[in-house]
């Protein structure tokens, strides 16, 4: 199968537009995968065309969480495809807040909430070799989980630190093994590898691929996560979006083939 990052923070490319979001098409034999939609930039189309790629083949839209830098694309896909299957975990559409005073509107709300979708919970197939998955708080190691600065309103209304229910990841399956395609990896790095690896009796990864959420790691804490990631054999790693720069690099520190996967970049799974 080909991945094609579509959006992301940076560009491999004079002719794609860059933005904080994210958006990877995943082309498998009989279907076209799109894993989130972009930012608030609205660069979707834009870079859709730029690639040659035609949003009216999108026969399945996932959505790995509600916040905007991955959600705010979700017309543009609707007016495109009409016809397209939309993916997402129960609770994408709960109010998402950031920043310290958890003031700054960060995903969900009333656009997400009426959202007509096909329920991940705690994992489906999409379309054969293809698996949307979530990772259950009981199968949560907290100390992979950052949520510094993000927050979620209640049923009741009330703020509270968010918990990241409505995470999600692909699991592609080819004959070069299998790989986990990110969102942001809201429920923490380990933590999916981990759950992906028992449930579906994963001993290695071919590739793991999209935001991986380091950016929220202090710089001390790398070494602990690094010997957690360890643990899981991993062939090629694609970090990006959030990841960070430091994070990025030390990665690349410790793993044989990392390296960064900005718009524009395609990849054989």
């Amino acid at each position: 199968m080909q991945l094609t990052v579509v959006v992301e923070n940076q560009t491999s490319s004079q002719s794609l537009l860059a933005e904080w979001g994210y958006s990877a098409w995943l082309q498998t034999e009989d279907a076209v995968v799109l894993l989130d939609t972009g930012g608030i930039q609205h660069t979707l189309q834009h870079n859709l065309t730029a690639l040659g790629l035609e949003a009216k083949c999108i026969t399945d839209l996932v959505l790995s969480h509600g916040h905007f830098d991955h959600t705010s694309g979700v017309m543009d896909v609707l007016r495109m495809a009409p016809d397209v299957r939309v993916w997402a975990a129960p609770g994408i559409g709960r109010e998402r807040l950031g920043d310290a005073d958890a003031k700054r509107a960060s995903g969900g709300g009333s656009m997400l909430t009426g959202l007509a979708f096909s329920p991940i919970d705690p994992f489906v197939e999409i379309v054969p070799g293809v698996i949307a998955f979530t990772v259950p708080a009981s199968a949560r190691d907290p100390r992979w989980v950052c949520t510094h600065h993000m927050f979620e309103r209640t049923d009741a209304g009330e703020i509270v630190p968010d918990t990241f229910a409505d995470d999600v990841s692909l699991l592609v399956q080819t004959e070069n093994g299998a790989s986990v395609l990110l969102g942001c990896a809201h429920a923490g790095l380990p933590n999916i590898l981990r759950y992906a690896s028992r449930t579906f009796d994963i001993d290695h990864f071919h590739t793991v691929l999209g935001g991986t959420h380091l950016s929220g790691v202090a710089p001390a804490d790398y070494p602990l996560w690094m010997q957690e990631l360890t643990q899981y054999k991993v062939e090629h790693w694609r970090p990006c979006h959030c990841t960070g720069f430091k994070a990025a690099a030390q990665l690349a520190c410790c793993f044989d083939d990392v390296d960064w996967a900005s718009a524009g970049t395609r990849h054989r799974l």
